[in-house]
């Protein structure tokens, strides 16, 4: 259990007699109509997707796979409004999302072959068709590969994008990234440090941030000329110790 400890209108306010779960998102009423609270302000609204059961596979469940696909069109967004070409796994493509497919929208990447930064890694592109997005940079950087686990476990995300670096062992300065419900922080937390998979050093991009950050994008109009990189730390969580990174 961790206690409320917020700055609200440039005062401390500590309330240690309510604390609440770690890990979970909580709004807390204080009184005189006034609320605490960790739950994101912003109003997310995306166009609508053309999904059917008959569409997806017969296990997978259709609000699973709807949720899964906004989060990969508000990382192609995000992506396109800071400079960024995105790669969007070969399967997701075709869905229909307002008067468009997934992989007609702006920055989205027709052929993963065709990037510079893997023209020497033939297996490594391969490799990669499946995974979720990839964001690219000036044709020679990769900001980040990044796994949307909402329906196939985290692991399976972890061992794609093990796969590839392993396959591209000279690819440099990517960030590997899990980008799950906020609510499986834990368990992203645990599988990712696990062994096999610490040379990933991977970071945790929850939902609550991935939209944050893609409605201040949409708001404030922020591009790659406004921010860099280092911006993009500050709505992830890496998952491993400093010990265990040394």
């Amino acid at each position: 259990m961790i206690y409320w400890l917020i700055l609200l209108y440039q005062h401390l306010v500590w309330t240690p007699e309510s604390p609440h779960q770690n890990g979970v998102l909580t709004e807390s009423q204080t009184g005189n109509d006034q609320a605490i609270s960790e739950i994101p302000t912003q109003n997310i609204v995306y166009d609508s997707l053309a999904l059917t059961q008959s569409s997806l596979p017969a296990e997978m469940d259709i609000d699973v796979k709807r949720r899964h696909l906004q989060i990969q069109i508000a990382l192609i967004e995000i992506g396109y409004m800071l400079g960024f070409r995105t790669w969007v796994a070969h399967n997701d493509k075709g869905f229909q999302y307002g008067d468009k497919r997934v992989g007609e929208l702006n920055g989205v990447i027709a052929r993963l072959a065709d990037e510079r930064v893997l023209a020497a890694y033939e297996d490594a592109v391969n490799a990669a068709n499946l995974i979720d997005c990839i964001w690219f940079k000036n044709g020679k950087l990769m900001p980040a590969v990044m796994e949307v686990e909402h329906s196939t476990g985290i692991t399976s995300g972890l061992t794609r994008m093990k796969k590839f670096q392993d396959l591209g062992p000279h690819l440099a300065d990517i960030r590997w990234v899990i980008v799950a419900a906020d609510e499986d922080r834990a368990e992203v937390m645990r599988k990712a440090s696990v062994e096999h998979f610490q040379s990933l050093n991977a970071k945790f991009f929850p939902y609550s941030a991935v939209e944050e950050l893609y409605d201040l994008c949409k708001r404030r109009k922020l591009s790659n000329k406004a921010v860099n990189e280092a911006f993009l730390d500050c709505f992830m969580e890496p998952c491993l110790a400093e010990s265990v990174l040394h």
